[in-house]
C-alpha cells in the first residue's frame, strides 16, 4: 500500500505542524492516525519520510526525517501560457498538466479569450482555487514539484517575458507548421520552455505577429483543431513522452513565476 502523501510548504527536519487544511484532510480523508507512516513534500522538490506523531489542537503534528531533493520530473520544464477555457473545464486542465509534469502555468488574457478573469479583489481567490487543484494533483500522482499558478496576466505580458527562457513556442492549428514534439526533441535536457497555448477561437494575426517577431517558434499539436485544455494536456503529453524516451537524467532548476 503506497505511503499517503501530504503538502507541507514549510517542510525541514524534526517536528512540525501541518496546515488546518492539510490536517482536515489527512485526518478526515485519508484517516491517518498515530505512529502512521507518510511522506511529506513542499512542491518545490524536497521530500521526506514522517510519523504522525498525534493531534493538536486539530492540527497534526509529524515527526519528520531529513529531507532529501527530488530532480524535476520532465527534462524539459514547461511553463504554459494559456488562454484559460471556459470556468467548468479549468480544473481538468490544472489537474491533467499538474499530473504530466508541467512546471508552471500563466492563465494569459488573449484577444479571442473567452475567459475574462474576475475583478482583481477576487483574481487571488481564483488563483488560490487552482493552486489547491495543483496540489491535490501532484499528491495523487506522486510528483515533488507542484507547479506555480501565476495571477492572470495579458499576452502583451507574457511575450515581454520570453527571453527569461532557453526556448518558446506557440501553437497553432496549422499542419504544415513544425511538430510541437519536433521542437521540444531539439531543446537541450534541463532546459525551459514556454509554450503558449490560445483560445478555441485562436490567435489574433497580431498576437502572432508579436510572438514570432520577439523570437518564438511557431508549431502545431496536430492536424486536428482542439479544445484549449486537450491542447494544453497534448503539450504536456508530449513533454513527458520526450523525457521517457530519452536517456539523459533531468537536472532540478528554477520553476518560473
Amino acid at each position: 500500500m503506497r505511503c499517503c502523501r501530504l503538502f507541507c510548504p514549510t517542510l525541514s527536519e524534526g517536528s512540525l505542524l501541518l496546515s488546518p487544511e492539510e490536517s482536515h484532510h489527512a485526518t478526515v480523508s485519508l484517516r491517518v492516525k498515530p505512529g502512521q507512516k507518510v511522506v511529506l513534500f513542499d512542491g518545490r522538490g524536497l521530500e521526506a519520510v514522517g510519523r504522525i506523531a498525534g493531534i493538536e489542537h486539530r492540527l497534526l503534528r509529524v515527526d519528520v526525517m531529513r529531507p532529501a531533493l527530488r530532480p524535476f520530473e520532465l527534462g524539459s520544464k514547461i511553463t504554459l501560457a494559456v488562454a484559460m477555457p471556459r470556468q467548468h473545464r479549468q480544473g481538468y486542465l490544472i489537474e491533467k498538466c499538474t499530473e504530466l509534469g508541467v512546471a508552471a502555468i500563466w492563465p494569459i488574457i488573449a484577444g479571442r479569450s473567452v475567459y475574462k478573469p474576475a475583478a482583481q479583489s477576487k483574481r487571488g481567490v481564483q488563483v488560490e482555487k487552482w493552486s489547491r487543484r495543483a496540489i491535490e494533483a501532484a499528491k495523487q500522482s506522486g510528483r515533488a514539484w507542484v507547479p506555480e499558478i501565476a495571477a492572470p496576466k495579458t499576452f502583451v505580458q507574457s511575450v515581454d517575458r520570453l527571453n527569461e527562457f532557453d526556448a518558446s513556442s506557440l501553437t497553432h492549428t496549422d499542419s504544415k507548421l513544425t511538430p510541437f514534439g519536433t521542437f521540444l526533441a531539439a531543446q537541450p535536457v534541463g532546459g525551459s520552455v514556454l509554450v503558449w497555448v490560445g483560445p478555441e477561437g485562436g490567435w489574433t494575426d497580431e498576437e502572432r505577429r508579436r510572438a514570432l517577431e520577439a523570437g518564438a517558434v511557431s508549431t502545431t499539436l496536430g492536424p486536428t483543431a482542439l479544445r484549449t485544455e486537450t491542447a494544453a494536456v497534448a503539450v504536456c503529453a508530449a513533454a513527458a513522452l520526450q523525457s521517457t524516451c530519452g536517456t539523459s537524467t533531468p537536472k532540478p532548476g528554477k520553476v518560473f513565476h
